[in-house]
């Protein structure tokens, strides 16, 4: 397998896609078998498949909503960044997806687990959008049914977009569809690949225990005290507060039956008398603040990538979806990420800031949706 990323930071989507198709005309002469685009959200959403289609030829391909996406060794956060595939043994790439995952969660969920099993031998990447919150339960559904050891397979990221009229739009494309409230998988057949995942986030003070919750939202701990007000306490005295400043202390979930699982909780605003997370919270859950810095995110993106070399030997395409809150609580050093992957790893990286990451736990048996984490991809073809 040949890999090769491009980005074009063109004002228009016509202009982005020659220039990319010319750049990817100047390395293969016929063309590659897949391809991927990360797609910043202002370019017109109904032009974006049809565009693709008319420059590339072609219906393998998979396009999603981007604010930035890795480069290589860079961040885009403009314009079009484009990975594009050539087998050269035995690899396939296919693409399946749900067009709307919201208004019927449970179907949706036995669809995405019955592909799944008919493709059990293959590796996944999948594109999802926030569908109006519902995607955490979804992603449950799907991860109590599938087959044990799926969810090894398994890895991804939610689009990241704008918002607008109060709606956070993160679309997908494929097959000339305009994906709003579903998702998208990329199946790779005969392929060698493995995820690890890199947190950093270590948890402090005293263990909350959730007395309500409600979907993303949560309202008391520790016998009925808001949290509402446990969040404003950590505000407090700073003039004019950012709600990103609480991206320095996520939410660290403890299981009772594996210890400390990296599973973190991001604080989306603090509305009343509850607090909204990126992501579900059920009563019962416990949990402790946590806190890193941007060197403690480095040095794990340092180990997760070490780790990931010694069990894919030569990758020949690395992918990396990573927390949008995470790449903030990096500051000035969020340029660093891809450059330690791409020199550890020795190879191409492909991948975006997302609203939330797709992912196996520790002991790889069941999917999560995260937060905050990097979850770290690499393959070649066997």
């Amino acid at each position: 397998m040949i890999s090769k990323v491009y980005a074009s930071n063109k004002n228009s989507l016509s202009l982005c896609m020659d220039e990319l198709r010319k750049k990817e005309l100047d390395d293969f002469e016929n063309g590659c078998d897949f391809y991927f685009f990360a797609i910043h959200p202002s370019f017109p959403v109904d032009d974006i498949a049809p565009t693709i289609e008319d420059f590339f030829k072609t219906e393998n391909y998979a396009a999603f909503h981007a604010l930035n996406a890795f480069n290589d060794n860079q961040i885009n956060d403009i314009g079009i960044v484009m990975c594009c595939i050539k087998f050269q043994k035995s690899g396939k790439a296919k693409t399946f997806y749900i067009e709307d995952i919201h208004n019927n969660p449970e179907k949706a969920a036995k669809e995405c687990v019955n592909y799944f099993h008919n493709n059990k031998d293959h590796f996944h990447l999948i594109f999802a959008g926030l569908a109006e919150g519902t995607f955490g339960f979804f992603l449950e559904k799907v991860s109590e049914n599938i087959d044990h050891g799926l969810a090894s397979n398994i890895v991804g990221g939610i689009s990241s977009g704008n918002e607008q009229n109060g709606e956070v739009l993160t679309y997908q494309f494929t097959d000339g569809k305009v994906i709003k409230n579903g998702l998208l998988i990329v199946t790779f057949e005969n392929i060698e690949a493995a995820i690890e995942i890199s947190l950093g986030f270590k948890p402090y003070g005293i263990t909350y225990q959730v007395d309500y919750a409600d979907g993303y939202n949560l309202y008391s701990v520790n016998d009925g005290k808001s949290f509402a007000e446990v969040t404003k306490r950590l505000l407090k005295g700073i003039d004019n507060p950012d709600i990103r400043y609480l991206w320095y202390a996520p939410l660290y979930i403890l299981d009772e039956n594996d210890g400390y699982v990296a599973t973190l909780r991001t604080v989306a605003g603090i509305e009343g008398d509850h607090v909204k997370l990126y992501g579900p919270i059920k009563k019962g859950d416990h949990f402790k603040l946590s806190f890193a810095v941007p060197e403690d995110l480095l040095e794990e993106n340092i180990y997760a990538a070490a780790r990931l070399k010694k069990r894919v030997t030569k990758p020949e395409l690395s992918f990396d979806f990573s927390c949008m809150a995470r790449q903030y609580a990096m500051e000035d050093k969020q340029k660093e990420e891809p450059i330690i992957y791409t020199k550890s790893l020795d190879s191409n990286l492909f991948g975006f800031f997302t609203y939330g990451e797709i992912g196996p736990d520790k002991k790889f048996k069941k999917l999560k949706l995260y937060n905050e984490t990097s979850l770290l991809v690499a393959m070649r073809e066997k």
